[in-house]
């Protein structure tokens, strides 16, 4: 991971736009500010509250980042390793599974970042273990309790996870006998983590925002991606072909006992939940491929499992591991420009932008809620609200800004509502106002 990762780096001299975002948001909320109602934006809120206590521990630093995602990869490779080898998935037993999530993991430099999706997946494979338990007939109330929460606190690090609870139920009804007061009580489960997440912004006062910016607003906006349908296709052509390659290999060789079928069944509708949480998302990133890495390592295994000739078994895995790590890091390098964060030419500090360019930021501190323009619309709407307009203001007197750069055009409104800033700055040329020195 730490060889491939230098690799990377030589090509990669800039953060992801996603990586500066999630950076400056959890440095944002460092500050003192609060989530939805004085941050705009739909990031879900146990991912925020990653992020604000890693700023709290190590600071701003992609480095830190990376040494967190780096551990949980690791746990999440052992974790799916462990799964398949309990259930024996495979007629030979080995630690290739976790070599090969490993791989597919570090082939693209987005994967590796602490997303939102990164840290969901591991409590969707956590639960994942629990389910395969309960179809091979392991019995126990705390099974079904143990994964809705699990389920749970996937969504509410990213929503979209929630498709999962849809995926594990049906396995557990498929492919067990799963009485009705076991399946109420994962039901039970899995809200009892959205009311203690919902309680918590109620008793704060921000229930309403809580639930428009993150559950409403999350499934209705569209963010579109950086990468076109060709670029995101010529960057996924090596994971494409690999998992074809795959899937082709055990349907037409493999033979698998019955509850074997039952695990690769179980697959199928984690490659489904997978394709559906990229559908739901509003941002159609890279990031969102995460899901689909245990359903390509599972059949990928299968491949190498099931070569018996021993020239092949001897060049193919090196030809297709290597092969895939380098045609990620090439195709990757080559649309590396469309991916990270610019910064502009003439930034100075103290500035605070109304509008969603986070690259303002890369070398001064966070001095704006704005991590989503529609987001940010909306909330500046509220103007005309007391209570609304009252917690904008204090968000203008908390920065202090020297310079608002306004590319939304919602400053003289403000100005407007709150004569007391209006006197603090002046205008300049376009959408620039500077404070008054004294």
């Amino acid at each position: 991971m730490i060889l491939i990762r230098l690799v990377q780096g030589y090509f990669i001299e800039a953060p992801s736009y996603y990586e500066l975002k999630w950076l400056l948001l959890g440095e944002w909320l460092n500050n003192g500010f609060k989530m939805y109602s004085e941050t705009f934006d739909y990031t879900g809120p146990i991912a925020a509250f990653v992020y604000k206590y890693l700023d709290l521990i190590l600071g701003r630093t992609s480095f830190a980042q990376y040494g967190i995602s780096s551990i949980v990869i690791i746990f999440q490779a052992a974790i799916f390793n462990q799964i398949l080898l309990k259930n024996k998935a495979y007629d030979e037993n080995s630690y290739l599974p976790g070599f090969l999530y490993m791989i597919l993991m570090v082939s693209i430099p987005d994967f590796m970042t602490l997303s939102p999706q990164l840290m969901s997946l591991t409590f969707i494979l956590l639960a994942l273990r629990n389910v395969l338990r309960r179809i091979d007939n392991q019995v126990t109330d705390e099974l079904f309790l143990n994964s809705g929460i699990l389920i749970g606190v996937a969504t509410m690090i990213y929503l979209p996870s929630v498709v999962f609870f849809l995926v594990f139920l049906f396995a557990l009804i498929l492919f067990s006998s799963a009485v009705t007061r076991r399946l109420l009580l994962y039901l039970f489960s899995f809200l009892l983590v959205f009311a203690l997440c919902g309680l918590y912004f109620f008793w704060r006062g921000d229930f309403w925002l809580f639930f428009d910016s993150y559950i409403i607003q999350n499934l209705v906006l569209s963010n579109g991606s950086p990468l076109d349908i060709v670029d995101a296709l010529t960057i996924c052509a090596g994971f494409i072909f690999v998992f074809l390659l795959a899937v082709f290999k055990t349907w037409s060789s493999a033979r698998l006992t019955n509850f074997q079928q039952k695990i690769q069944q179980v697959i199928w509708l984690m490659f489904l939940g997978a394709v559906a949480t990229f559908f739901l998302s509003n941002e159609k990133s890279l990031h969102e491929l995460v899901f689909l890495i245990p359903v390509i390592t599972y059949f990928w295994v299968h491949y190498f499992v099931l070569i018996r000739r021993k020239f092949f078994k001897m060049v193919m895995p090196g030809i297709l591991i290597l092969g895939l790590i380098g045609f990620s890091i090439f195709t990757y390098s080559a649309l590396v420009s469309k991916l990270i964060a610019k910064e502009p030419m003439l930034v100075k500090p103290k500035t605070m932008l109304i509008g969603e360019d986070a690259a303002y930021y890369m070398q001064h501190e966070m001095l704006t809620p704005c991590f989503n323009t529609h987001l940010c619309e909306k909330a500046f709407q509220g103007l005309d609200f007391y209570t609304s307009a009252t917690r904008l203001y204090q968000i203008f007197e908390k920065t202090d800004a020297e310079i608002i750069i306004d590319e939304m055009g919602i400053m003289p409104a403000v100005f407007n509502r709150f004569p007391n800033l209006e006197r603090k700055y002046n205008a300049r040329k376009g959408d620039e106002y500077a404070k008054i020195s004294n």
